[in-house]
């Protein structure tokens, strides 16, 4: 195996794929990538043997080959490598010899017998779902996912076709404290797909690859397994075994004291009092009358904030308690120009939504302050 190529083009799928290996592993071939020539393509493979990860790319190839390399160690390499440098790659001795200028490096491999099998999806449904609308899923519920192992079944985001309008797609995440879910129209071909919980790091992986495409992205699913193809890249995973509780039940339905903020004064508002809140709770107390909003913070070793924020209020006068840091995970999703709470009173869930995102709603649970 030998090929030539320039750094922007090797470190991109590097980049990707790196990021999938776990850097400490007991099973050592897991350390490692597949580096494969095939004609002018590169294809370099990666496994977790929770998620498979596969891309290839266009490059000078001298000679056929394949063989598997440490992943992170050859990331870091070419990381560090000059920009816009030519990168000499072959296969010598049973060892990877990279070669760039006046460096040369020299890694070892470990044989290709020991690199686990990947597995496809062999039956399921396939559809496409545009990148924008994938990102929207992830971003609004992402950082709501529990991080709770015990509860493992909440350590994902939930897709599901909505049960009452069979013409939507929802995603689900919660870990107890918040909710957050978002809808969108059910793309052609998904109707009657299963409902299944992709786990964290795949949400996670997946993201990362839509940062460089626009198009469509083609997703498989089944009740088992999920698969990605975003562009040259195809990355497919196992999926959370559980059943997500019903979240319906917590997403409050007679909440009549609603409450429109700006957003940006909101978030600001939020973020200025919370850097004297205590660490452990990040409390804020929310103080709310026909005109105002008065957020507060109490800290008995460091001392008090408040600050009054204009708003549009209808409803009696409140006083309610939250994590600050939950706040501004939401806040911080919100599009509009004004934030939306309907609330009902102290012990009870606020419902929060976007004027500009239909669909999407997320539910915070309160606090004593």
């Amino acid at each position: 195996m030998k090929f030539s190529i320039v750094k922007a083009d090797l470190i991109k799928p590097l980049v990707h794929i790196h990021s999938v290996v776990e850097r400490k592993n007991t099973i050592p071939i897991l350390s490692n990538l597949i580096i494969e020539t095939v004609s002018n393509e590169i294809n370099f493979i990666a496994t977790d043997m929770e998620i498979d990860i596969k891309e290839k790319i266009i490059a000078n190839t001298i000679s056929e080959g394949k063989l598997t390399v440490p992943a992170h160690t050859l990331h870091d390499i070419v990381r560090k490598l000059p920009d816009g440098s030519e990168i000499l790659m072959k296969l010598d001795e049973n060892n990877l010899v990279l070669e760039c200028g006046k460096s040369k490096f020299t890694l070892p491999t470990l044989p290709l017998d020991d690199f686990p099998v990947m597995t496809d999806i062999s039956d399921g449904k396939e559809f496409s779902l545009s990148s924008a609308d994938l990102k929207n899923l992830i971003d609004n519920t992402k950082f709501a996912i529990s991080s709770e192992e015990t509860r493992y079944y909440l350590n994902g985001i939930y897709i599901h076709q909505d049960e009452e309008n069979k013409g939507f797609l929802k995603a689900v995440a919660t870990d107890g404290h918040r909710l957050a879910q978002v809808k969108t129209n059910l793309p052609s071909g998904a109707d009657g797909i299963p409902s299944i919980i992709i786990p964290r790091k795949t949400v996670n992986e997946v993201r990362k690859l839509l940062d460089d495409t626009d198009g469509d992205i083609l997703i498989k699913v089944s009740n088992k397994k999920i698969r990605f193809t975003i562009n040259n890249c195809i990355l497919t995973s196992k999926l959370i075994d559980g059943s997500f509780p019903d979240y319906q039940r917590v997403i409050p339905k007679e909440n009549k004291n609603n409450l429109n903020v700006l957003t940006k004064d909101f978030k600001e508002a939020v973020d200025r009092v919370s850097t004297i809140s205590i660490e452990k709770t990040r409390a804020v107390k929310l103080e709310i009358n026909s005109e105002s909003l008065f957020l507060k913070v109490n800290n008995h070793e460091i001392g008090n904030a408040i600050e009054e924020l204009s708003i549009n209020f209808s409803g009696d006068a409140l006083e309610i308690g939250f994590n600050s840091k939950y706040l501004l995970d939401i806040a911080n999703q919100i599009n509009g120009e004004k934030i939306q709470f309907s609330l009902s009173d102290s012990s009870s869930p606020a419902l929060i939504t976007d004027e500009e995102q239909e669909g999407t709603i997320f539910v915070l649970m309160p606090m004593r302050v």
